[in-house]
């Protein structure tokens, strides 16, 4: 029997701009657009869905997460995680190959984690595929991994994944060509090895709230800078598509700007922490906020948010990395998980602090749906709010809040660094494919709808 749903009175984001038009939806694709009106249209069986009072954006694209299922579930798990992202208005999310155990570089355990994951997601996802020094070499496996991930990932530095090994700078030409003949883009986690591990060894000896201090001396902006410059020769050199991952710098930014203008396909990515967070919060809250690359002072945060408003930067991705809190509560900040909490509240942070810096949300909303989209080849499906195209929006209110708490935590282990902050909006609704994921009013997600793409 076809399904119809209509979305009624909201205010929705088409073609970079909010407009006062309703949405119908038929079996989980947006079928047509029309001007609001005052009086509902009367249609046999339709559904409606009242959005007076809310912006109407598409569901947000997540394409770098660490759910870590199969293999570390205790750490987060496909279920809690897509189940945090849909209440936080994300309906699609990428999952990188590790920190699943065992990561995904070799056909076997692409398969198995495919299967492992058909019924366990409230969100439709894609999964990354590995590339690493020791897998380099098997083109015939890597080829047929190709056809079945959305695009490869590889370290240019120790990744803290024992069977994930960073590419060596001789490598990353042989990922740059495997990238290339597949027709996929190539992510890189861009700091240089050779530096950090120098550093390191330097600055370890520190102790105490001075060893925070010696961490974030230990992975400088010029060790991103060195291995991301080395990227985009090689990209250039190759034509392959790169993606630069979480740049916490407005210099690299600018870096990878020049080189997109001289013709080389490349994007960059930041991630919510480094334009919310800096190096005093880091060393204030110590391993709840350590990252790799690590946090940058405030001059850095500040340079990113001009970077994000003169349109350098393509995409957001929450970088969302668990681990067990007891992993955070050692005694060196050294031996603590590298990772940040955040899929629930990336958007919710986001768009709460482009409406305090008086930031259109025409320049942010497209980081996380239709650049995604474009920039991954999933634009006929995902990313916009237009016909032939899957039915995924989010309903947001801005004139109600949303308090981070523990007990609203959707993801497995209840700390993240956002706790206690409140947003100034709040998603009521999240729709995946026609089907309400989650609702505010009910405070949970409703059904699994979540299928691989």
């Amino acid at each position: 029997m076809t399904k119809v749903l209509w979305i009624k009175k909201g205010l929705v984001f088409i073609d970079d701009r909010f407009q006062e038009v309703d949405i119908k939806i038929i079996d989980g694709k947006i079928d047509s657009l029309h001007p609001s009106v005052a009086v509902p249209l009367q249609e046999k069986a339709a559904t409606t869905i009242d959005a007076s009072g809310c912006l109407v954006v598409p569901g947000f694209i997540d394409a770098h997460v660490h759910f870590n299922d199969p293999g570390r579930t205790d750490w987060e798990g496909m279920e809690t995680g897509s189940r945090a992202a849909a209440k936080g208005g994300t309906t699609t999310i990428f999952d990188m190959p590790l920190n699943s155990s065992p990561s995904v570089t070799n056909v076997t355990t692409l398969r198995e984690k495919k299967e492992y994951l058909s019924s366990l997601a409230s969100v439709d996802y894609a999964l990354w595929g590995g590339i690493t020094e020791t897998n380099l070499t098997n083109h015939s496996e890597l080829e047929e991994m190709s056809s079945g991930i959305i695009a490869w990932k590889a370290f240019m530095s120790e990744s803290g994944i024992a069977d994930f090994p960073f590419v060596s700078p001789g490598g990353l030409e042989q990922a740059m060509q495997t990238a290339k003949d597949h027709h996929k883009i190539l992510a890189l986690h861009a700091e240089w090895e050779e530096e950090i591990a120098r550093l390191t060894v330097q600055y370890q000896t520190a102790k105490g709230s001075e060893g925070r201090q010696a961490f974030l001396a230990s992975r400088p902006i010029s060790a991103e800078e060195k291995a991301v410059s080395h990227g985009l020769e090689l990209a250039a050199k190759y034509g392959t598509a790169v993606h630069f991952v979480h740049i916490s710098s407005a210099r690299i930014i600018g870096l990878i700007d020049q080189a997109k203008k001289s013709g080389v396909n490349v994007t960059v990515e930041t991630c919510p922490h480094y334009l919310l967070f800096d190096e005093i919060d880091f060393l204030e809250k110590g391993a709840l906020l350590k990252c790799c690359p690590p946090l940058r002072p405030r001059s850095e945060v500040e340079g990113l948010w001009d970077c994000l408003k003169n349109g350098l930067i393509d995409t957001i991705g929450s970088d969302h990395s668990p681990c067990l809190y007891s992993m955070k509560l050692t005694p060196s900040i050294w031996e603590a998980w590298g990772g940040i909490q955040g899929v629930q509240f990336t958007w919710l942070a986001l768009i709460d602090e482009a409406l305090r810096r008086n930031i259109q949300l025409s320049e942010i909303v497209p980081l996380g749906t239709a650049r995604v989209a474009d920039r991954f080849g999933i634009a006929d499906r995902k990313g916009r709010l237009l016909p032939g195209l899957d039915a995924d929006v989010v309903l947001i209110r801005l004139d109600e809040t949303t308090l981070a708490t523990k007990e609203s935590f959707a993801f497995r282990n209840q700390y993240s660094p956002y706790e206690n902050k409140e947003f100034l909006l709040r998603v009521k609704k999240t729709i995946l494919r026609g089907n309400v994921i989650f609702d505010d009013e009910e405070n949970r997600i409703i059904e699994k709808y979540g299928r691989e793409l």
